[in-house]
């Protein structure tokens, strides 16, 4: 575990996007918004739908491997 934790910090490989200020504050954006209800509503199957979109064309692969 150092070591990796040297090797990383040594090479720049740390990356902390939550210590940035501008992508705290788009979290806080988002946080806030579907703090709303009807919002969450509207956006919450979307928002699932663009987080596995990535990973659909490999489920499908292996799904037609079967």
């Amino acid at each position: 575990m150092k070591a990796d934790h040297k090797f990383y910090k040594a090479h720049g490989q740390y990356d902390f996007p939550q210590k940035k200020k501008g992508t705290m504050l788009k979290m806080y954006l988002v946080g806030a918004l579907l703090s709303n209800p009807k919002l969450k509503g509207k956006i919450g199957n979307q928002m699932n739908e663009g987080m596995i979109a990535p990973y659909k064309k490999v489920l499908e692969a292996v799904k037609g491997r079967k």
